[in-house]
C-alpha cells in the first residue's frame, strides 16, 4: 500500500482560503506570505499567475530579504552584453594582466639578483665541536610514546609519576628563566647598552608602491572607522616606504581631525612642494590656519586656492567670513603692485631728460583764434563824440514834442543805438 504524499496546505498549516487577494494584502506575516507563495508556485492548488505575483509584491514590501524572491542572473558572456560594454571589460582585464605580468617579470628579476648576491656572501659561522657550549641547552629528546597495543608497558604506567616528572620540569624550567633574567638585569646594569640595527630590506620600485598602496588603504580604513590615530600611523608607515602627495594630503586631513594643526600644515606644504596646484592641500592648509587662529595667512591660502578653482564653495565661504571679521582684507582677486624708490637725484636727472625729449609746445594748440575789437572802438568813440552828443539833443527834443509815448520800436533804425561787440571771433 503505497503512501500518499502530504499536500503543502496541510504541511505548512494553511487554509484554502488563505489563497485570496484580500487576505494576502491584510496578511503582515513574512513567514506565512512565504509559505503562501510556495504553495502557489507549486502549482497543486491551480495556476494562478496573477495572485503569485501579488503574493510576490507583498512579500516584497513584508520582507524584502527574503530568499524566494531571489533570481539567478545568467553569467555574462559576449553574447549577453552590448557590444561596448564587453569591449571596455575586455581592455580592462588584458590591461590588468599586462599589469600582473610586469610586475612578476619584475619581481622575479629582483629574487635572481639577490640570488646571486647570495653566491658571493661568505659562508655563515657554525659550531662544528661536539662539547656543549656554556648558555646553550641541549635540545631535548622526543619522548617515546606507548603503543596501543603494547600492553606490558602500560601495565608498568604510573600517571601520576608522570605528572609529578611534568611538574618538576615546569619548576626547573621557571627557575632557569629566573636565573636568565637576573644575568640579564646585571649585564645590562654594568655593560652599555648595544642596540642592534636591523638591515633596511631592499625593494624595488614596484614593491615599494605595492607596500605603501596597502598601507594607504588600510589608513583610510582607520580613517572611515573615525580612528584617527592609527590613521595617521598608518599613513606614517606608508610615507616611510614611498612618500607621495596622497599620503601626505590624506596624513594632514587625519592630524586636522586630532587637532595636531602644525603637523598637519607642514604636511600640506609637503604635498605643495610636490603639486603647487593642489586644491585639497591648499583647503586643508587654509583649514588648519583658521583653526590656530593664523586668519590672515588662512585667507593668503584661500585666495591662492580661489586663482585655481574660482567656484569653491569651501574657499569662497572661508574668504567671505573672513573678510566680515577683518574688513581690511583685499579682496580675492586683487593683485599687489610692488613700489620701487627712486633717489632725488636720480628722479631729477630722469625729469631734465624727459623734459629734453618732449617738446611740450607741440602739445599746446589753440582751439579758436579771436581778434581783439577794443582799440578800434576807443578810436571811434574819440572820431566821433561830436556826433554821439548831437543825435542824444535830437532824441530828447523829439521826445519833448511827441505828446503819446513811441515805442523804441517805431523808430527809424537810424536813430536806434546799435550795439556791436568789442570782441568779434574770426
Amino acid at each position: 500500500m503505497s503512501v500518499k504524499p502530504m499536500r503543502l496546505l496541510e504541511k505548512y498549516d494553511l487554509l484554502l482560503d488563505h489563497l485570496d487577494f484580500e487576505y494576502i494584502r491584510q496578511c503582515g506575516n513574512g513567514r506565512e506570505l512565504e509559505n503562501i507563495l510556495k504553495v502557489l508556485r507549486s502549482g497543486e492548488e491551480g495556476h494562478f499567475p496573477q495572485l503569485t505575483s501579488f503574493a510576490e509584491e507583498r512579500l516584497r514590501t513584508v520582507r524584502p530579504d527574503s530568499k524566494l524572491l531571489r533570481k539567478e542572473q545568467p553569467l555574462a558572456t559576449s553574447y549577453t552584453l552590448p557590444d561596448e560594454q564587453w569591449s571596455t571589460i575586455s581592455s580592462q582585464l588584458q590591461q590588468w594582466q599586462d599589469e600582473m605580468k610586469q610586475l612578476g617579470a619584475g619581481l622575479r628579476a629582483m629574487a635572481m639578483e639577490d640570488e646571486e648576491q647570495e653566491q658571493y656572501l661568505p659562508p655563515i659561522r657554525q659550531i662544528t665541536s661536539s662539547e656543549p657550549q656554556a648558555g646553550v641547552t641541549k635540545p631535548k629528546q622526543p619522548v617515546e610514546r606507548i603503543r596501543s597495543c603494547d600492553y606490558d608497558k602500560w601495565d608498568q604506567y604510573d600517571p601520576e609519576a608522570e605528572m609529578l616528572k611534568m611538574d618538576l620540569d615546569e619548576e626547573r624550567h621557571r627557575e632557569f628563566v629566573l636565573l636568565q633574567n637576573q644575568k640579564n638585569a646585571a649585564a645590562s646594569a654594568a655593560a652599555p647598552k648595544i642596540i642592534e640595527l636591523v638591515p633596511e630590506p631592499k625593494l624595488s620600485e614596484q614593491e615599494k608602491q605595492v607596500l605603501a598602496g596597502k598601507m594607504r588603504e588600510k589608513g583610510n580604513d582607520f580613517f572611515r572607522a573615525k580612528e584617527y590615530s592609527e590613521a595617521a600611523d598608518e599613513y606614517g608607515k606608508s610615507l616611510d616606504i614611498l612618500p607621495t602627495a596622497t599620503c601626505f594630503n590624506n596624513r594632514a586631513m587625519a592630524y586636522i581631525k586630532l587637532h595636531r594643526y602644525k603637523e598637519a600644515i607642514a604636511d600640506c606644504d609637503q604635498c605643495l612642494s610636490r603639486e603647487p596646484e593642489n586644491v585639497k592641500a591648499l583647503l586643508r592648509k587654509g583649514q588648519a590656519l583658521l583653526a590656530s587662529d593664523n586668519r590672515r595667512e588662512a585667507y593668503r591660502v584661500f585666495c591662492v586656492a580661489l586663482k585655481h578653482d574660482p567656484s569653491n564653495k569651501v574657499a569662497l565661504s572661508n574668504t567671505a567670513q573672513l573678510r566680515n571679521q577683518l574688513p581690511d582684507l583685499p579682496p580675492p582677486n586683487a593683485i599687489r603692485m610692488t613700489i620701487e624708490e627712486v633717489s632725488s637725484s636720480s628722479s631729477s636727472s630722469s625729469s631734465n631728460t624727459l623734459a629734453d625729449e618732449i617738446d611740450f609746445s607741440a602739445l599746446i594748440k589753440p582751439k579758436r583764434l579771436i581778434k581783439d575789437r577794443l582799440p578800434e572802438a576807443l578810436k571811434r568813440l574819440q572820431t566821433d563824440a561830436s556826433n554821439f552828443i548831437r543825435h542824444a539833443a535830437q532824441e530828447r527834443e523829439a521826445a519833448a514834442e511827441e505828446p503819446v509815448i513811441s515805442l523804441d520800436i517805431d523808430r527809424p533804425r537810424s536813430h536806434q543805438h546799435r550795439r556791436r561787440p568789442l570782441i568779434e571771433e574770426l
